[in-house]
């Protein structure tokens, strides 16, 4: 089983800050293997389709819709950007910003940028 984050460090971190169903449903399968996924699946930037979940689950495979399922839910809810804004600040010490890249989004535009508008061609 390929995991991103050890399952102590998911179940003390991570999941007291996300939500679990309501009236009493419970996963077939296991919510840390779920946030496994779902962090494989923002750290590698692969396709939800081609999410190898025969790899990230032990017992109960979940289909990628599935985990695709609780990843919106949590993001549609807030709880996933709160959950990240909460952990950079925890851990706000330990981060080297000595070495960031930055990719072409954050660049000024030489020729007018948005000023120029949408070239229909």
């Amino acid at each position: 089983m390929y995991a991103v984050l050890d399952k102590d460090t998911i179940k003390n971190e991570i999941l007291p800050h996300l939500s679990v169903a309501k009236r009493g449903f419970i996963s077939k399968s296991s919510l840390i293997e779920v946030v496994n996924a779902i962090l494989y699946k923002l750290k590698t930037g692969c396709q939800w389709a081609y999410l190898p979940v025969k790899e990230l689950f032990s017992g109960k495979v979940l289909k990628y819709g599935a985990v695709f399922h609780h990843y919106n839910k949590w993001s549609k809810n807030g709880e996933w950007k709160s959950l990240w804004l909460q952990l950079l600040d925890k851990h706000r010490s330990e981060l080297d910003m000595s070495s960031v890249d930055l990719d072409g989004s954050h660049t000024p535009a030489i020729r007018g940028g948005e000023e120029v508008g949408y070239q229909r061609r």
